[in-house]
């Protein structure tokens, strides 16, 4: 077994509810206008406010799923703190 330590997962925000399409996509709207013009967008849920604020380098998934007469989409990004952009290089 390695001596190295695990890092734990923090779980900040875990929900799941129904919507229409219309109120879905205003959420996906909302948050791609605040990341464009905060690089920072803020969930609420009641009371509390939960800042995120991704940087560059995004490690983005886009998975399609179906099982039976259920369709999943999911769109996930990851990012790490302190992460600088990749500098972009040629050859010529």
């Amino acid at each position: 077994m390695s001596n190295e330590q695990k890092t734990l997962t923090k779980v900040i925000i875990d929900r799941e509810e129904k919507q229409s399409l219309l109120e879905f996509a205003t959420v996906l709207e909302t948050i791609a206008s605040r990341i464009r013009k905060d690089q920072s967008f803020i969930f609420t849920e009641g009371d509390k406010q939960t800042v995120i604020t991704p940087t560059d380098p995004l490690k983005v998934e886009y998975k399609y799923e179906i099982k039976g007469d259920k369709h999943s989409f999911e769109i996930e990004f990851d990012w790490y703190e302190g992460q600088s952009k990749n500098e972009s290089f040629s050859i010529h």
